[in-house]
């Protein structure tokens, strides 16, 4: 059992590339089939470009359900807002985002006092344009667990984000390293735990 959930992680966590020799396992190790990637949101800014100016752009969110929900730039600005600082070594930028929670709860998500049981074991999987994926657990998402913000940020405190970081980047206060704030998030899906 515990291989098969690290298969399983494994598979989610790994970057569209790698997904490729999934078909050549042997059946019996196969778990599920890889999922695509996503394709690149639209329109792509100029280096600079604010991030109001996405327009067209959205973030599909699947729930638990598999209700997929999207997100237009418009409505992510409508939801609770939060800033959150991402750290590299000792620096440290600011941000400012709706809060992955709020997203989230809009889509149908169990969250605050309706997240128990079951659904506290399920996992919520981040997609960026290139396919690298960050994995976190609903319960870590869920504002009621813990302090410190995580947010989709649309801008920097001090200005827009720049193209190869937005139009969304997924921001952890509490993260002491940069590695699960993925750049150009264009989707979000809750998956039960294996």
């Amino acid at each position: 059992m515990i291989r098969r959930a690290a298969a399983i992680f494994l598979l989610l966590a790994a970057p569209a590339w790698a997904q490729d020799d999934w078909q050549a396992l042997p059946s019996a190790q196969r778990t599920k089939p890889p999922v695509p990637a996503p394709a690149l949101p639209s329109p792509i800014l100029a280096p600079g470009a604010p991030s109001s100016n996405l327009g067209a752009s959205s973030l599909s969110v699947t729930g638990l359900n598999g209700k997929v929900t999207s997100f237009t730039t418009a409505d992510l600005a409508d939801l609770p807002r939060a800033t959150a600082s991402l750290r590299s070594g000792d620096k440290a930028t600011a941000y400012e985002g709706a809060l992955l929670s709020a997203v989230l709860k809009e889509a149908g998500v169990p969250s605050g006092p309706r997240l128990h049981g079951k659904p506290v074991a399920s996992v919520v999987v981040i997609t960026a344009a290139d396919g690298y994926r960050v994995v976190l657990s609903l319960a870590e998402a869920d504002a009621s667990f813990r302090d410190g913000a995580i947010i989709l940020a649309d801008r920097k405190a001090d200005g827009p984000l720049a193209a190869d970081d937005g139009p969304l980047r997924l921001v952890i206060d509490a993260d002491k390293r940069p590695e699960r704030s993925i750049r150009q998030v264009v989707s979000i899906k809750v998956v039960p735990a294996p």
